[in-house]
């Protein structure tokens, strides 16, 4: 078994870890968010690097659906405009496993000492999770280059942390935790079943695109991250909205086209997303190929694969579609001649 297996089949296990400590009462402190901040509900901004940033998108979704403003900033970007940006109503949230990254050094340094910002952090010892007024610690455990534990732990804490800030019960997140646990191991004790046809279907496309919108959207990041940093294919991500405005001129049957669609939460209820069904079959109609990863069936055609997943609330059904990307991109490195996780060029 690679290292990179062995981080990606102890997922479930470090989540559970993860949902038992987060459940506790008092994990996340009511009265000390509450004070760090002189309005409340604040301005939340989101804040990381790579995979840590794109962990966010289900806990940004979340809060805006109930009217709590939430931005997702890059971290690189965020630090040039931070004396202009940050006030007391402003709810700084930092993402990242090591809290060492030079990106997040220059953040704390332009920070002012009096304001205060809440650390989601895999180092407690880190520069990152001193700084913290508030450390959320992610619990992933000894972590390997490519981001598999460290993205599905901080997917978690931060909807933790969400529905914190909702002023909801923590067990609100447990639920379906443990939903997309189980259906994790599920996969986990399949992989090849359901992996080796999709990559015969992937084959070796000259560019790939991965599309989703709303919570989602974590997948389709992530998901061309680990298409970059393991199988060393260029993937790129966006919204579905994007893709109709220019890049659907592209389209070839060389390419793939990863979708990922799962039902909409209006209220209790949940709905398919016909808009991406429809993307779907467009793409398919232009000579494209299609996978389709969804929690509602689909018609049987040509040039769509599709891959049911379970559904899951919550915006969690990225830490099921994160682990069939994983042993899709894993398999297709081992067969390009690869050592899947291994860094050609480490960063400096």
């Amino acid at each position: 078994m690679t290292s990179l297996m062995e981080e990606i089949t102890q997922q479930p296990t470090v989540l559970s870890g993860l949902r038992k400590f987060y459940t506790s009462p008092g994990a996340i402190p009511s009265k000390a968010l509450r004070d760090m901040v002189n309005r409340w509900p604040p301005t939340v901004v989101i804040t990381g690097m790579g995979s840590s940033m794109y962990a966010a998108y289900p806990a940004q979704a979340y809060l805006n659906s109930l009217g709590i403003r939430t931005l997702i900033w890059e971290t690189g970007e965020l630090v040039d405009h931070l004396r202009k940006f940050h006030g007391a109503d402003i709810l700084l949230v930092v993402v990242s496993q090591s809290g060492e990254t030079a990106e997040v050094l220059r953040l704390l340094d332009a920070f002012p000492r009096k304001e205060a910002l809440v650390a989601v952090c895999n180092m407690e010892g880190s520069s990152l999770a001193r700084r913290a007024n508030l450390l959320l610690p992610m619990m992933a455990g000894h972590p390997a280059p490519v981001g598999t534990k460290t993205y599905a732990c901080a997917v978690a804490v931060l909807m933790y942390l969400a529905v914190a800030i909702a002023r909801k019960p923590a067990q609100l997140v447990t639920q379906p935790l443990m939903h997309a646990i189980e259906a994790q191991e599920r996969i986990l004790d399949r992989q090849d079943e359901l992996t080796f046809p999709t990559v015969e279907y992937f084959n070796k496309p000259h560019y790939i695109a991965l599309l989703s919108r709303g919570a989602e959207l974590a997948s389709a990041y992530q998901g061309a991250l680990l298409f970059k940093e393991v199988a060393k294919m260029g993937a790129e991500p966006m919204s579905a909205a994007q893709f109709r405005h220019g890049p659907m001129e592209i389209i070839d049957p060389a390419h793939r086209y990863v979708i990922f669609s799962r039902q909409k939460e209006i209220g209790p209820k949940r709905q398919a997303d016909t808009t991406l069904f429809k993307l779907a079959k467009d793409i398919r109609k232009h000579g494209g190929r299609v996978l389709l990863y969804a929690d509602v069936p689909f018609a049987d055609v040509t040039n769509v694969r599709h891959v049911p997943v379970e559904p899951v609330r919550l915006g969690l059904g990225t830490l099921i579609d994160s682990v069939h990307i994983q042993l899709l991109v894993h398999e297709l490195a081992l067969r390009a001649g690869l050592e899947p996780g291994s860094f050609r060029f480490p960063m400096s």
